[in-house]
């Protein structure tokens, strides 16, 4: 009753024609904030959590029309962790997130990695006193792979190297290195103000507005730019560099029931700056993220996953590098 007693006051202040004086801001804001903090208490301290899990399929054909007979496997691991220390207006957060799987199917003999990702983010955040929902945060956050990435066709192929003028042709079932491991690396930074304009169970959105940079950091690598024709697959080689530029970043989550969890996130860097040339100006050098899942959990220890993700960094590459797939996850919590 007494919670819904002050939203009821809460949406009168809001719904109320404005007085607009600065005594009755503050009361509205203090009375968001008290329901808020009604409906969702921030434990202060530590709290620390890391849920670890692995995947697996397996599919086997035999004179199916239209399918290669053999076997299809894929294995893979993931791994997402959380550390936050909160004390009085203060909250400092650290991420961690890792996708590692390899596939074989009937048309090539050896494994071939299929996801590859791993990211740290650390952000800290000041909530302000009289509008506890807003303040200032400072971010820092790096993206790699784990393992090398190699070009690989079950038939002969082509890759045109950068600066060569004919393609350099390759035998069925050959792989070739593009990339080594942990590289590149992509290291980010950015200042600004947060807003979390809702916070509940239900639903939480977060939205963040700032400047910051990027650097991406490579020692030998390429990217592909054109394999629409696979007798000359085009690649150019990988430049470190560094961007500054404004940033914004909208997050959402939430539980529905006791079994389902969801995450929704798109963050925009718009370079005004970079160190390179050759590099796409305007809109072409907008660097867009987004990650969606979804996640039933059917046992304690199973759970079945959705994920989605679809970026675009000019640096790397001007094409999208999509990825979402739906498995059964076997882990557990720490």
């Amino acid at each position: 009753m007494r919670k819904r007693l002050q939203f009821l006051a809460l949406l009168a202040m809001v719904l109320a024609p404005s007085a607009a004086s600065a005594q009755t801001a503050l009361a509205s804001e203090d009375l968001r904030a008290a329901v808020l903090g009604a409906e969702t208490p921030v434990p202060q301290g530590w709290k620390a959590g890391l849920s670890l899990g692995s995947t697996f399929s397996f599919n086997q054909s035999q004179s199916v029309v239209g399918t290669p007979d053999g076997v299809a496997l894929q294995l893979g691991i993931l791994a997402e962790g959380q550390a936050a220390y909160v004390v009085g207006q203060h909250t400092w957060t650290n991420t961690l997130k890792l996708v590692y799987a390899e596939s074989k199917t009937p048309v090539l003999d050896r494994f071939v990695k299929s996801a590859d990702g791993l990211d740290l983010t650390t952000t800290y955040a000041y909530r302000l006193q009289a509008i506890k929902w807003v303040g200032p945060y400072a971010r820092a956050r790096l993206s790699t792979q784990l393992a090398p990435s190699y070009l690989v066709k079950p038939t002969a192929y082509g890759v045109k190297w950068q600066g060569d003028a004919a393609p350099t042709m390759y035998a069925p079932q050959q792989f070739v290195q593009l990339t080594g491991a942990l590289d590149p690396i992509l290291v980010g930074g950015a200042v600004g103000l947060f807003a979390n304009p809702t916070e509940s169970e239900a639903v939480t959105v977060k939205l963040k507005v700032g400047l910051g940079s990027q650097q991406l950091l490579s020692s030998w690598g390429y990217t592909i730019t054109k394999d629409s024709d696979p007798t000359a697959i085009e690649v150019k080689s990988l430049q470190s560099a560094t961007q500054a530029g404004g940033e914004l970043e909208a997050q959402a989550y939430g539980q529905l029931g006791t079994g389902l969890q969801w995450k929704a996130r798109a963050t925009f860097f718009m370079p005004v700056f970079t160190s390179i040339t050759g590099t796409p100006t305007g809109f072409d050098a907008l660097n867009s993220d987004f990650a969606a899942s979804a996640s039933y959990k059917l046992a304690k220890w199973l759970s079945l996953d959705y994920v989605f993700s679809a970026k675009r960094i000019p640096l790397v590459s001007d094409k999208w590098q999509v990825q979402n797939g739906a498995v059964l996850t076997a882990g557990f919590n720490l």
